[in-house]
Formats: structure tokens, sequence, C-alpha cells
């Protein structure tokens, strides 16, 4: 290691290699290997990695936050994805982390932790989020979502994959928060 460590022209495909076996391992369910694999990857960037090699930083941190829930370790996985939300150029980049931290948190038992952070988000994506929902603000939503899909999938939008992005995000979210509020808004 402290030879690679030593010459920079290694350091990157070196940890780039590590980073592949790492999601071959994530790949075959070996998480722990995984981890290690990304942990060995990370420790072989240099110091200004988020900015010579964004990219790689990015992906590099998010599979290890994966690899690290997978194997039981939400601290670390937490850690890196906060540190993955604040090193983020900008919010495409940050929903992945996200709603990875988002599931974190309602596995820990920590909803209104979940509901805050899918709250941000769905601000972030141009969506309001009421404080309270009643039933007669559901019988309005509904046939306005249908309605929303309809226009943009026609009429067989059960069938189609999602193909518009931030819809796509938009849902997953309101889908965790609506989990989380019902934990901790009833």
């Amino acid at each position: 290691k402290e030879f690679i460590e030593k010459d920079d022209t290694l350091r990157i495909p070196v940890a780039t290699l590590n980073m592949k076996a790492g999601e071959m391992a994530l790949d075959g369910c070996d998480h722990k290997m995984a981890y290690y694999y990304f942990v060995a990857a990370l420790s072989l960037l240099p110091d200004d990695s988020w900015e010579s090699n964004y990219d790689l930083s990015l992906r590099l941190n998010f599979m290890m936050a994966k690899a690290a829930n997978s194997s039981c370790r939400y601290d670390e996985a937490e850690l890196t994805l906060q540190t993955i939300l604040k090193r983020a150029r900008c919010l495409q980049d940050k929903l992945p982390s996200s709603f990875l931290l988002v599931m974190i948190f309602l596995a820990q038992g920590h909803p209104n932790k979940a509901y805050a952070t899918c709250s941000s988000i769905l601000s972030q994506l141009g969506e309001t989020v009421p404080d309270t929902v009643t039933v007669e603000m559901v019988e309005g939503i509904i046939p306005e979502t249908l309605r929303m899909y309809s226009e943009v999938y026609g009429d067989d939008w059960l069938g189609k994959q999602m193909e518009d992005t931030k819809l796509c995000n938009i849902v997953k979210f309101y889908s965790a928060i609506a989990t989380a509020a019902y934990f901790c808004k009833p």
C-alpha cells in the first residue's frame, strides 16, 4: 500500500480497481467484502479527490455507504452519506444518498429524521408538503396524480417504466415520507 500511495499515477487506477471489485462483491451479495474493498479504494484517493476526481469520489462514497449499511455499520453509512450531501455539487447528485439516508433513518426507528429529510428534498424538487393531510385532500390528490401520470404516459402508464427521473424521485420520496408520517404523525 505504501508503494502505491507514494506513486500518484497508481493511486486512482488502483482505487478504481478496488471499487470495481467492491461492486462485484455487492453484486454477489458479499456486502462485508465489498465494504473492505471500498474502504481500501477510499484510502487511496488524494485529499482533494472531491475536486480532482469528483465522479469517482461521489460514486465510491455512495457505494461505500451502501456496503456499510448492508453490513450493519449504520453510523459509518450515515457519516459517509452526510459527507456526500455536503460535497455533492447538485441536487441530482444528492438524491440517491438522501434516499438511502431516509431508509436508514426509518430502519433505525427515526421517523422524524426521515420525514424531515424527505420534506426538505421534496421542497427542493418543487413540491409542497402540507403539515397535515385530511381525507378530503387525499380524495383530491389521487385523481390529480392519476391525471398527471396519464398526461405523461398515456393510457398504459402502469406498464411503462418511468423515464422522467424528477418524477420518479418525487414518487420515491413521497412514498418514504408517507411511511415516516405513519409513525411520527399519526
